[in-house]
């Protein structure tokens, strides 16, 4: 994995995201102020020239006009404003002037704003009209120095934003990118070969430790695939090597005259080859059980009979033991499925069940609940190891590491029960305690 890469990226989306949203809030904050102060010297203005009317209505005479004191209050409050003041009168005779008289900037020059006018109206009667320009330089002065002041406070805003967002994405990344290139490595060496590394993960999980969880599951399960093949392939070579060395000795010996082919020795041939045969037979049932493109007979079966059937099947060896199988049968259930292989899978569990259960009893139930058919057989013989439960489903598996013939055959019976319960879309599990017994559980959807 490209640590940079990943780093870069959140890098550049971080500081990208951080960028764009700054410059747009300044670009927002700088239109929203010069609006608002825009605003803000129009109503200053409007209060300014309230005040004056007042002044103007209350002072003026009839005779005279406007006195002169008052004329020269206002100026006075012009200049100090620093706006200029025009007074006409009714007819549009300017009456008073501060700009031409130098105490405020002329309405022509530049650089001022446009002029404001207002009547003056007293008691209905117009008596002239007000007319205010501010000097827009000093307000313009102003609210430029206030933007510039604004702007250089965000672009230090800015800084400390990218700068944040640098280390902050750095942060991520390092903690995003540690767990996947850990995840790489382990993935590339299971690649190799190498199934014995594993992902360590911390108490606290995200989503990128559950895939680490799920590659470490991965990895497990092909480790056990892998002692599983080897283990295959020692198990068929044993099967085979046994049946066609003894077929070999005997063979050699009748050609090289040492013993006759007496029925005796030709029937040892026979049981050898015969061996053979049921060696390929299963495989073969194996090999069909578990083409995914089985054909299965869809017809509706009687559970209890075909669990009868299997038990009658297997009943002719019991007289060989103390053992004795039980049937518990409290209703007639049905399910539909193929016959055949259904009664394989009951001949083959009772079979094993039979095999390791030297004295005691053998037990079969059914029930059927909301979700389906269940079928649990029982048994009280040796049990199996808690380590090996979970590979007694696999092909040439068997818990007898010594293969004692007397126990078993090849180790596929169980592999064939399975494929077929899965084909039929069921499920199998087991519960055993070494030396107390095994349960099998097998449940059928409707």
């Amino acid at each position: 994995m490209n640590k940079g890469g990943l780093r870069r990226r959140l890098l550049l989306s971080h500081m990208s995201v951080a960028l764009c949203s700054l410059l747009f809030i300044m670009l927002l904050v700088n239109l929203v102020m010069t609006i608002s102060f825009g605003k803000y010297v129009e109503n200053q203005r409007k209060a300014e020239a309230g005040f004056l009317l007042e002044d103007l209505k209350a002072s003026y005479n009839a005779t005279d006009s406007w006195p002169m004191d008052t004329l020269m209050t206002i100026s006075h409050q012009a200049m100090q404003r620093n706006y200029s003041v025009s007074i006409y009168d009714a007819e549009g005779n300017v009456v008073w002037d501060t700009g031409r008289m130098g105490m405020g900037r002329s309405m022509h020059s530049t650089g001022t704003e446009m002029a404001s006018r207002y009547p003056i109206i007293k008691d209905g009667l117009s008596l002239g009209t007000l007319e205010m320009q501010g000097n827009g330089d000093a307000m313009t002065l102003q609210n430029r120095n206030f933007l510039q002041m604004f702007n250089r406070l965000s672009w230090g805003a800015l800084i400390l934003v990218l700068a944040g967002a640098y280390l902050y994405s750095r942060f991520i990344a390092v903690g995003l990118s540690r767990p996947l290139v850990q995840i790489k490595k382990i993935a590339v060496r299971m690649r190799e070969g190498d199934l014995g590394e594993r992902v360590i993960l911390p108490r606290k999980q995200t989503e990128i430790e559950e895939v680490g969880l799920a590659l470490n599951y991965l990895a497990d399960t092909l480790e056990q695939q892998e002692k599983l093949r080897k283990n295959l392939t020692a198990d068929v070579a044993h099967e085979l090597r046994t049946p066609l060395a003894t077929i070999q000795s005997h063979i050699e010996a009748f050609q090289d005259g040492i013993w006759a082919a007496t029925p005796d020795k030709l029937q040892v041939c026979h049981n050898q080859v015969m061996r053979l045969v049921q060696l390929v037979n299963d495989l073969e049932k194996l090999s069909s059980a578990e083409n995914p493109m089985i054909q299965l007979k869809q017809e509706e079966l009687c559970l209890n009979e075909v669990i009868q059937d299997a038990i009658h099947t297997v009943a002719g060896r019991l007289d060989k033991k103390n053992n004795s199988i039980v049937f518990h049968e409290p209703e007639t259930l049905y399910l539909t499925g193929d016959y055949e292989r259904l009664l394989q899978v009951f001949v083959n569990l009772l079979n094993n069940a039979y095999k390791f259960t030297q004295e005691g009893l053998i037990e079969v139930r059914i029930s059927e609940d909301l979700s389906g058919v269940n079928v649990t057989i029982t048994d009280t013989g040796t049990g199996i190891s808690p380590d090996e439960i979970p590979f007694i489903f696999e092909r040439f598996y068997r818990g007898d590491k010594s293969r004692n013939r007397k126990t078993g055959g090849a180790g596929i019976g169980l592999a064939i029960v399975k494929a077929i319960v899965e084909a039929h879309g069921g499920e199998i599990k087991v519960r055993s305690v070494l030396n107390e017994g095994s349960e099998f559980n097998i449940h059928f959807p409707k």
